[in-house]
């Protein structure tokens, strides 16, 4: 059975594919409390509305294994890959001890950019 992973060290989001079908590649680096996780993966939350925040939820889950092994941090690592909703500027990987957020791209305003190109 999945369970989250013990602490969240690193959230890396990034916009790929083109610009008509764009990608969202979340990348997460976790610990977990003993070795010999398997299946470490981010999984992302389902919305039936958009969050106001704008910022996309994943659980960075894993299965933990059957025999008790030695308690010691171990780190895993996993990415995820997907459509990129509009309404999407963020994202946010929880763990149990803690979660961190990662922006997409800084807001900026059109009239910021047209002074810049004069």
């Amino acid at each position: 059975m999945s369970e989250l992973v013990r602490e969240i060290v690193e959230v890396t989001a990034f916009i790929g594919g083109d610009e008509e079908n764009p990608l969202l590649t979340v990348e997460a680096e976790g610990l977990v409390p003993t070795a010999g996780w398997s299946r470490v993966r981010l999984d992302p939350h389902v919305y039936i509305t958009p969050p106001d925040d704008g910022v996309q939820d994943f659980d960075l889950v894993g299965d933990r294994p059957s025999d008790a092994g030695a308690d010691a941090l171990t780190a895993v690592e996993a990415a995820w890959e997907g459509p990129l909703d509009d309404w999407c500027i963020g994202v946010r990987v929880h763990a149990v001890d803690n979660m961190i957020e990662d922006e997409i791209y800084e807001p900026w305003d059109e009239d910021d950019d047209a002074s810049e190109a004069a």
